[in-house]
């Protein structure tokens, strides 16, 4: 474990008090252009998550409409009824995103892997990072390319992340940056199953549950496609409320 782990953990509620989490729900209010963009607006609005710590596997409710849970997995994504049956299932998920592009469609079975693997990655960091398999390292201070505000993440700290092939992520190698508290303020990514197009993931809200740390608000912004930087206008919204630890 590396000198700024360390630093993050404590910061987050500390390694042992993470270990004994079974699970975390919350509100999760879901925004921004990227859905309209793959034709799938049913997911913008509120959810109520809830991600197992056991294994990888989350759980929307009320997803598509009233009654209905989308359930996500690593090989299998399914929407199902209030009494457990099964209304739409795919399974190996992420093979459906094979030659997708950045606007290409998507059905709600695609958003609900792509929400249910990035809520369960949100919602377990930083423990995430002590999985096993997990690598981490200390990066030195750099000021990056693209920034929302010139000159916002220089001063950071940074980690460097490579994730197993058994831990359903956006891509295997990723940067995470810490405030100076140790506190998550930002994720650079690469998604696979948006056409790799680089993400510059922001984040903040943090707020205390159960004796647990969580950022609360993140934007997702990607690079400005007719020049340099980024967007002004997030893609991705996201926004969490009514956290509670199991």
């Amino acid at each position: 474990m590396t000198h700024l782990l360390d630093l993050v953990l404590e910061a987050h509620g500390g390694k042992e008090r993470w270990s004994k989490v079974t699970a975390v729900t919350a509100v999760s209010r879901i925004g921004g252009p990227m859905w309209s963009l793959h034709q799938v607006p049913g997911v913008l609005g509120s959810h109520e998550v809830t991600v197992d710590f056991g294994t990888q596997r989350t759980v929307l409710h009320d997803y598509t409409e009233a009654g209905l849970r989308g359930i996500f997995t690593p090989d299998h994504v399914s929407i199902v009824d209030e009494d457990g049956r099964t209304v739409k299932e795919r399974r190996d998920p992420f093979a459906s995103f094979d030659g997708f592009r950045t606007d290409t469609p998507w059905d709600m079975l695609h958003a609900l892997y792509f929400v249910g693997y990035a809520t369960w990655n949100y919602l377990t960091a930083p423990y995430l990072l002590t999985l096993p398999g997990v690598r981490v390292r200390d990066l030195a201070p750099e000021q990056p390319a693209l920034d929302p505000r010139p000159g916002l993440s220089g001063g950071w700290r940074r980690l460097g992340v490579t994730f197993p092939d058994d831990i359903t992520v956006h891509t295997k190698n990723q940067t995470f940056y810490y405030d100076e508290h140790g506190l998550q303020r930002r994720m650079d990514y690469a998604p696979r199953v948006t056409g790799g197009i680089p993400a510059v993931h922001m984040i903040d809200g943090h707020q205390e549950f159960s004796g647990l740390v969580f950022p609360t608000r993140r934007r997702v912004f990607v690079p400005d496609p007719g020049g340099p930087g980024l967007l002004a206008d997030p893609l991705i919204t996201l926004d969490y409320s009514d956290i509670h630890v199991g």
